[in-house]
């Protein structure tokens, strides 16, 4: 599936083949021409012959758009949005998991049949229905693949449950990362379950734990809802007494309320090859890898070719019969091995395809230039553009103000290294101790580090680990690189500054493991495992440490704390953003461009109208102040309030609905407040303050006077907010890449973190608005739909183009994109309130030029934030 260029482009790029590659194989070297389509007859016979050759290669997107599937949105309901995304102007949707995930996923993440596509979204006759649409309306699917785990628990998962039935002599006991052989002896050969709600004893006595006849014989259900396999000899010899399994459950099943009634069921399940525990019991012991703290989420050994070859069995038939285009690689740095298997990837592939992983990249990291990837999922971008956007000269003032209202606020790096010691002593303690099981393993096993302790080696790993400036490091049978050696080495460093009473022996060791300067002595196997382990737990701690706790404590500019973020970063000059599209253009050049996902904390144009506060920080001053006295808050945290404004304030919509923003913003703090972890938790939940939160915001809503100094004061940002929003549009549909729009998002968007960005979206009302916009309400949608429309019929300006920035000064940013003839000007105002007013260069302004937003010829008129200029 191709997408529109003109003749004249397509022959020049034909003599271009001919000249330069003399055959049309060569598919990624001028990855432009895969976006030739029938729209325009081909008029080079090089071209058509390559453009040939991409069907049944790799077709490159122009602009995804990001659809949630579940239950309530299936393929049906995805088909029927087709013509509204081609009226866009996309040119891949973008689908979330389609793979059978539990019953009533909301997301897709936790996969229970690679084989069978989620009954729930539809059939295999309706997804090709879908792709049929898309190809009929010149668009295409890219898909989100999670090889990292599957969702574990409940009666779904055939494999999990053949585990647990015949333990360790499963054949399927190596697909999932357990650790049979834990160092508690009678959890030997066992896995343990951590789905209780309350201690083993209690739920036994209650009755939560049932022994069950279903279709493949015996099973203990919890709550009834957990399935939990009994051992076939087990089942035979229940059969051999009763007489009937019927008749073996009314033997075995006790009263509720009688805890000796239940001895026999006990004695039953101290035989299997589970152990049911407390789900909180997991922080502490554990015995597989889950996806971060998650216990429903079990990490399966994609590494191993059999588990591979299985799970990607029904994706690439769909690849091979043409109906995917490109895949979106989920968490990607949970892997053993993320590089060999992005390289066997691409090998096993049907067909060349697009390829885009989810990597977070810390704000000083590069994407690996030995990927075989077409990019990231575009993270680092938005943080970027965010950054770009926020005034530099409001940093002193909006700190002051933070600092003002709630107090002594901590370094942000020094709140993010005792959240990352928080998270590793808390809620992946299991996984540090069997990290130092296995580090203490190796050790042991030559007598220079024989004397070395495991509970020392666990405290030197541990502080190693919250000094790690990147998620994780990527050392293989082929050693580290510089970029790897580096990062370590400065972790250690800092290590060893902070805990210079650390027996430095410790320190030496792990330094020699992860560098690779260990002696021969060390068992090959034994190091392996232990890097390997040590590289699948630093990215859990960043994202739990960093991500979702530091970045809810320090609320200084909360359109800052996003994922691939850092909060102490407040804004880019210029020069920057520059040099991140060029690096972008020359290495990545098709990596997306995500300004909001299903993962952001806050939407797109959330965070531009909080970052509007950068711009006027004396306005935002005043205001909380104002704010905070008029509510009498006194029971509330200052930087729970803090927060509670600026989400007030940022999430306050541009248009739509207000009634559901009170139980939206009630839902948002509570997960604020628990990810914070200090005045609540997900384990231990505080209700009586979360309550006490709910209700301040039910008062605040509903005090007049209150609203009517909200709005008054908060006018000025909002129409600086406006303008931000619209301007990151610009830059995100003109820099170089893939831009990715998250369902809706064309529009305004304004969400708050998870569940709330995946609430509904009124399609039936943007394709209205669409066909009959209304003025600045749908400014932003008009907008995207503009400059997508132009992406689409001049696509050689965006895939196989140059970037050339133009200094214009400290407040002006400007950059020219060419391609042959055709030429893109770019210019946005960046002085603190955006609207100083744009003026062409000088060299430039003697030309003419097309408006690409009004579709007129330009000239200087009305003051504008942007402008999008071609010729």
């Amino acid at each position: 599936m191709l997408t529109s260029c003109s003749p004249e482009w397509l022959a020049q790029k034909g003599k271009l083949i001919d000249q330069q590659f003399g055959n049309a194989t060569m598919l990624r070297a001028v990855p432009t021409l895969t976006h030739a389509y029938h729209a325009q007859p081909l008029r080079s016979s090089a071209v058509a012959a390559y453009c040939l050759e991409a069907l049944d290669n790799m077709t490159i997107p122009l602009a995804t758009y990001r659809l949630q599937l579940n239950k309530d949105f299936t393929f049906g309901h995805a088909r029927t949005l087709v013509p509204y995304l081609a009226d866009l102007g996309i040119s891949h949707a973008y689908l979330s998991p389609i793979l059978k995930a539990q019953p009533g996923s909301t997301h897709g993440y936790d996969t229970v049949n690679h084989r069978l596509i989620n009954p729930e979204l539809g059939t295999i006759e309706d997804f090709r229905a879908l792709a049929k649409t898309l190809a009929d309306a010149g668009m295409g699917i890219i898909l989100d693949f999670v090889p990292n785990h599957m969702g574990v628990g409940g009666s779904q998962n055939w494999l999990w449950l053949d585990v647990l039935k015949h333990g360790p002599e499963s054949q399927y006991a190596d697909w999932f990362d357990i650790d049979w052989n834990p160092r508690r002896p009678d959890l030997a050969g066992k896995l343990m379950v951590p789905f209780l709600g309350t201690s083993y004893a209690d739920a036994l006595a209650n009755g939560d734990l049932q022994l069950k006849v279903d279709d493949d014989g015996l099973a203990v259900w919890a709550y009834g809802t957990e399935k939990l396999p009994i051992r076939t000899q087990d089942q035979n010899a229940i059969l051999n007494r009763y007489g009937s399994l019927t008749a073996a459950t009314a033997a075995l099943n006790g009263n509720k309320g009688e805890p000796t009634s239940w001895a026999a069921l006990d004695s039953l399940i101290g035989d299997q090859h589970w152990r049911p525990i407390h789900f909180s019991t997991a922080h502490d012991e554990i015995n597989y890898r889950r996806f971060f703290i998650n216990s429903e989420l079990a990490g399966i050994r994609i590494d191993r070719p059999e588990v591979f070859d299985h799970a990607h069995q029904v994706i690439f038939s769909l690849i091979d019969e043409g109906l995917v285009d490109g895949l979106r690689i989920d968490h990607v740095d949970g892997l053993l091995d993320p590089t060999g298997y992005l390289k066997t990837l691409k090998e096993k592939s049907p067909r060349t395809i697009y390829l885009a992983i989810e990597k977070i990249l810390a704000p000083h990291e590069q994407l690996r230039a030995d990927w075989p990837v077409d990019g990231t999922t575009g993270y680092e971008f938005g943080a970027q553009l965010t950054r770009v956007l926020t005034s530099a000269a409001g940093e002193e003032q909006v700190t002051k103000t933070y600092q003002d209202f709630v107090g002594a606020v901590p370094d942000p790096h020094e709140e993010a290294y005792h959240c990352k010691l928080r998270v590793m002593e808390h809620e992946l303690a299991a996984e540090l101790a069997g990290l130092a099981r296995c580090l203490a393993d190796l050790a042991w096993s030559a007598p220079a580090t024989r004397d070395l302790s495991e509970h020392g080696l666990r405290k030197a790993m541990r502080e190693t680990i919250a000094h790690l400036g990147v998620y994780r490091t990527y050392i293989d049978d082929q050693g580290i690189n510089d970029r790897d050696r580096r990062e370590i080495s400065l972790a250690l460093g800092r290590a060893r500054q902070y805990k210079p009473h650390y027996l430095p022996a410790l320190f030496n060791f792990i330094e020699h493991l992860l560098l690779g300067t260990l002696g021969t002595e060390y068992d090959p196997k034994l190091v392996a495992a232990a890097v390997g382990k040590f590289q699948q737990y630093t990215g859990p701690v960043m994202a739990k440490g960093l991500e979702d706790t530091a970045l809810y404590r320090y609320n200084r500019l909360v359109s800052l704390n996003e994922v691939g973020a850092h909060p102490d970063r407040f804004s880019l000059d210029i020069a920057a953003f520059h040099d991140g599209n060029q690096r972008r253009l020359a290495g990545h050049p098709l990596c997306l461009l995500g300004t909001s996902t299903h993962d952001t904390k806050r939407g797109e144009d959330t965070r531009a109208m909080i970052g509007a506060i950068a711009d006027r920080p004396d306005v935002w001053d005043s205001a909380v102040k104002q704010w905070r006295d008029m509510l009498g808050s006194d029971y509330i945290h200052p930087n729970d309030l803090y927060l509670f404004f600026q989400l007030l304030h940022g999430g306050w919509p541009i248009a739509g609905d207000t009634a559901p923003l009170a139980e939206r913003l009630k839902g948002a703090m509570e997960k604020s407040l628990r990810e914070a972890r200090e005045r609540s938790d997900w384990g231990v939940n505080n209700t009586e303050y979360e309550a006490m939160v709910a209700s301040f915001i039910d008062n605040a809503l509903g005090n007049a006077d209150f609203m009517a100094c909200f709005h008054e004061l908060r006018t000025p940002l909002v129409q600086i907010g406006q303008r931000k929003a619209l301007i990151q549009v610009a830059l995100k549909l003109t820099s170089p890449g893939v831009p990715d729009i998250y369902r809706g998002a064309e529009d305004w968007e304004q969400s708050f973190v998870d569940p709330d960005n995946r609430r509904p979206v009124d399609f039936s009302a943007l394709r209205r608005r669409l066909a009959g916009p209304n003025g600045p309400v749908d400014q932003k949608l008009v907008l995207t739909q503009k400059l997508l429309r132009f992406r689409q019929s001049h696509p050689e300006l965006f895939t196989h183009t140059s970037y050339q920035p133009i200094d214009m000064g400290e407040t002006t940013l400007a950059f020219l994109r060419e391609a042959g003839n055709a030429r893109l000007l770019v210019m946005a105002d960046l002085s603190p309130g955006h609207d100083a007013g744009l003026s062409l260069p000088q060299n430039l302004a003697v030309q003419q030029w097309t408006d690409v937003i009004t579709g007129s010829a330009y000239s200087l008129g009305e003051r504008q934030s942007v402008l999008v200029l071609w010729q």
